[in-house]
């Protein structure tokens, strides 16, 4: 199939590779693109018939906010291609409505075949308006139903969370109704310590940091929290009065909605509640577990248990499938593992010198062997 393609992937490898793949069955990369800024000129520009899209990539925004915002203009399809296959990348991704998604390492056969049916998909939509208006005024009509005028955009944020699937369409329009985008700016607390949360939320956007404050007066950083996770919903769900605060760790947005509305509305779905409960209980033995890590465990373990516990979250691939990149400073990983920056940047140093890590970039750790790095704690 003769199609104008454009790569947007900042691993010069990957993106090499990709475009050797696409033009050996006769697609046309017409262009690459390395940043979100970059994808948005380019896509306008050029208005390939189809663009692969990394979500991980350089520039102020990621690959998802960059598709939203290309959709906002133009009708072009486009293919998320990506390591990332946790669930809160999944539900943040859906928001952008791809016409597909293929995981890293890819298989050529199966970014072919997306590439087809984003294209065949875009194609049959243009060939059929009149289905397309009826699906239009559908949506008009659903969303005229929400109470208080709700916009899409908080709707359907509310429908891609997971905790929330199979909430009758009713309990979602309230959700919607009640809730209210929120800035969050780098340092600023959204939830304290011995306080109850006033709203519950979730991540749009930037980088959140639970910490927790020890009785020398020391912060630790106990979790990230990144786009599309709900810790903020489940922290104002659980009965526990809470021992961590919440603040921004980048400039961030969240969906907050108020803790009476958000009680009142999942109390009247028992299945919902039932799935929230558990989730409860299964962070708090996560916690706990974590907790008797950071007391018992050597400082060299815990730095590298961190290292996995966050590549299949906060990672993008490298070249090699046992690789992958990290964007954290050394400050940020010392937070996480309640050590100091020194003793971080030493035992990093360390695994480096072991041909375990790569540390040439700043702000960005690259593990070099997975399985090794796994082997070395075992």
């Amino acid at each position: 199939m003769n199609a104008n393609v454009m790569i947007v992937e900042d691993e010069g490898v990957v993106a090499l590779d990709m475009a050797h793949e696409l033009e050996s069955v006769g697609y046309s990369v017409i262009a690459q693109a390395t940043s979100g800024e970059e994808a948005i000129e380019k896509a306008l520009e050029l208005r390939p018939d189809v663009i692969l899209m990394d979500i991980t990539i350089q520039g102020q925004i990621d690959g998802i906010t960059a598709a939203q915002r290309i959709n906002e203009k133009l009708p072009i399809p486009i293919v998320f291609v990506t390591a990332h296959a946790d669930e809160a990348t999944l539900q943040r991704a859906k928001l952008a409505r791809p016409c597909g998604y293929v995981l890293k390492p890819f298989e050529p056969n199966e970014l072919r075949a997306n590439i087809e049916i984003a294209i065949h998909n875009a194609q049959a939509r243009r060939a059929a308006p009149a289905e397309e208006a009826e699906e239009g005024l559908q949506l008009t009509e659903e969303l005229a139903l929400l109470p208080g005028g709700v916009d899409e955009y908080k709707y359907e944020a509310l429908k891609a969370i997971g905790l929330f699937e199979g909430m009758p369409i009713k309990d979602l329009h309230d959700l919607a109704n009640f809730a209210a985008v929120r800035d969050v700016n780098g340092g600023e607390f959204i939830s304290m310590d011995g306080e109850r949360p006033e709203f519950g939320f979730m991540v749009i956007s930037g980088r959140l940091a639970v910490i927790k404050s020890t009785p020398q007066g020391k912060e630790l950083t106990l979790e990230l929290l990144i786009p599309g996770d709900c810790t903020g919903i489940l922290r104002a769900l659980d009965p526990i009065e809470m021992d961590t605060s919440i603040r921004g760790q980048v400039d961030a947005k969240v969906l907050a909605i108020p803790t009476p509305n958000l009680r009142m509305v999942i109390e009247k779905n028992p299945v919902i509640y039932r799935r929230i409960s558990m989730e409860l209980m299964q962070r708090a033995r996560r916690a706990n577990n974590l907790a008797l890590g950071l007391a018992h465990s050597r400082v060299e373990s815990r730095i590298v248990a961190a290292l996995l516990a966050l590549a299949p979250r906060f990672g993008r691939p490298s070249s090699s499938q046992d690789q992958t990149r990290i964007f954290l400073t050394r400050k940020e990983l010392a937070d996480l593992t309640g050590t100091t920056p020194e003793t971080a940047i030493r035992v990093t140093k360390n695994l480096e010198r072991e041909g375990l890590l790569d540390l040439t970039k700043p702000g960005v750790i690259k593990i070099l062997s997975l399985q090794q790095l796994k082997e070395s704690v075992e």
